[in-house]
């Protein structure tokens, strides 16, 4: 049932309704060094490079975002560092669902999402993995560890946002 669930959620997440009404920025690469695919965020959403791709934040802080290009051996690597970051931001992970494996648009795609609790409440930490199906057969990441209010707040422009995903 969890799994049912998680497909559920993760088609949502791709396909549900926009946010038409905000002003929206031009692609940016979700990875500098290999640009295998671009991503479109809101205007007013902070954006920056990270050792490995993009850092995605909301106005309010509310949602943190991260982008980045691994190779399939490196991503445990990845998830000790983000382990550690939550660590250091006082994050305590108290579930997980089961990993759901699905393709959108063409591509495979994970899902994990971890329900956990930080000094600011309740948290929502989910792991996105995307196969760009690139030669050096590296995945994008993505990282995404939100407020419930947060969450709520900024679900359509986040639907939007992955919608945007285009690969090279």
């Amino acid at each position: 049932m969890r799994k049912v669930l998680c497909a559920f959620v993760l088609a949502a997440m791709l396909v549900g309704p926009t946010m038409a009404a905000r002003a929206w920025a031009a692609a940016l690469p979700i990875t500098g060094a290999d640009p295998v695919a671009v991503i479109t965020t809101p205007d007013d959403w902070k954006h920056g490079k990270v050792e490995r791709g993009l850092e995605i934040k909301t106005p309010d802080e509310e949602i943190y975002i991260w982008f980045e290009l691994v190779p399939p051996d490196q991503i445990a690597a990845l998830q000790k560092e983000h382990d550690a970051y939550f660590a250091k931001e006082g994050v305590k992970f108290t579930s997980a669902t089961e990993t759901v494996a699905q393709e959108v648009n063409g591509r495979p795609w994970s899902f994990t999402e971890m329900l956990a609790t930080s000094p600011d409440g309740p948290s929502i930490v989910r792991y996105l993995g995307i196969n760009p199906k690139v030669a050096s057969g590296k995945i994008i990441m993505m990282t995404y560890w939100a407020s419930h209010e947060g969450h709520k707040k900024h679900d359509g422009a986040i639907k939007t946002m992955l919608n945007s995903i285009a690969f090279k």
